[in-house]
């Protein structure tokens, strides 16, 4: 059975149930009466890391899953520049006008993805989320971080604990002034909470080593994608060079979802700003951030050159124009033409599609 079979508030019910049941056995079963009872100053100091990170693993938890993503304001629009382009401009292959979505009729602010899921434009969406039943984006970023974070600490120091434990346990055995008798019940709890943590540990340390590389790289999981998409096609010239316009670099990349002031990091805070603008490489094309993704030419096809001509025939010639899709693009040029339908064949892509049990995107 595919995960995407099950309802979303069920998964987020299994996973309260399971944190919620190693926080209690851990720390009250087996840690608690280990440390000479639970509410002893010698058990709150060794246990206060685990649930200090146990608190922040809640509340961002919490926050992630109710907290809108956000989506496209009604009535958003590019710029008037973005919209109406200086026709001296040079025509940058690939790089088209603002993306309109067909299924919510608008346009996209940068780095919004349509959810099927969600039925609408997320922005700065990362992913669909059904561990959260909720879209990972720019709402709720900053939250679904600190959430992978603290996981892995308080599991690592859980973990930590409960091997010293049952290391104390093995040692107690071995002395031949051993008296008391451990019981079955509770090396039992421990042996099976270390295999969930480990379980645990193994499954979101892959979220948290691979977003920590997203975050640093100021890219979502989608524009991973969509990176290795475009410098496949600028490596077969099938576009103009274009970079990835939203890496300001390591530490402005933090900044911008967790906040400018570092001290204020594992706060739980929303991301700065309003979804809509983002701050981009030093002289970046204004239309890159507005376009992005670049498309592949053999995508438009054929079609589009006769549409240009039957426009230009009934209409004279025009500086910008709106496609099927309602993008807005400029006149393709004879030149432009010529190179499109010229270009070298090779073999046929495989096509860039997304997990679409996490996100569809119209383009």
């Amino acid at each position: 059975m595919r995960i995407e079979a099950i309802p979303e508030k069920l998964i987020v019910a299994f996973v309260v149930v399971l944190i919620s049941y190693l926080q209690l056995t851990t720390n009250f079963y087996v840690l608690g009466p280990a440390f000479g009872g639970w509410t002893t100053m010698f058990a709150q100091k060794l246990l206060a890391p685990m649930n200090i990170l146990l608190i922040s693993l809640y509340v961002n938890y919490y926050l992630a899953c109710i907290t809108e993503p956000g989506s496209t304001p009604e009535g958003w629009e590019p710029p008037y520049s973005i919209m109406n382009p200086d026709e001296s401009v040079p025509i940058r292959v690939g790089i088209l006008g603002p993306r309109f979505c067909k299924k919510c009729d608008s346009y996209k602010p940068p780095r919004s993805h349509h959810c099927r899921h969600c039925g609408k434009c997320v922005l700065r969406m990362d992913h669909h989320c059904p561990w959260l039943g909720n879209c990972i984006g720019f709402g709720n970023y900053s939250y679904f971080i600190r959430f992978v974070f603290s996981v892995m600490g308080c599991c690592s120091y859980g973990a930590y604990l409960l091997l010293w434990r049952l290391q104390r346990i093995l040692d107690m055995r071995k002395s031949p002034w051993y008296m008391h008798q451990v019981s079955t019940t509770e090396l039992v709890v421990i042996g099976f909470n270390l295999c969930l943590i480990a379980i645990v540990l193994l499954l979101v340390g892959v979220l948290a080593v691979y977003h920590s590389y997203c975050l640093l790289k100021g890219q979502t999981t989608i524009e991973g994608w969509e990176r290795t998409k475009t410098k496949r096609l600028v490596n077969r010239r099938k576009i103009d060079p274009v970079e990835f316009p939203f890496d300001i670099g390591f530490y402005h990349n933090i900044c911008s979802v967790l906040g400018r002031n570092p001290l204020l990091w594992w706060f739980p805070k929303s991301s700065p700003g309003d979804g809509l603008k983002y701050d981009v490489k030093p002289d970046t094309d204004p239309l890159v951030p507005y376009s992005w993704p670049p498309r592949d030419p053999k995508d438009l096809g054929p079609s589009i050159i006769e549409r240009i001509e039957q426009e230009q025939h009934w209409e004279g010639k025009k500086l910008v124009r709106r496609d099927s899709e309602g993008y807005l693009v400029k006149e393709i040029t004879m030149e432009d033409r010529i190179r499109m339908l010229n270009a070298e064949s090779i073999e046929t892509e495989h096509n860039f599609v997304l997990d679409e049990s996490e996100w569809v995107d119209e383009e």
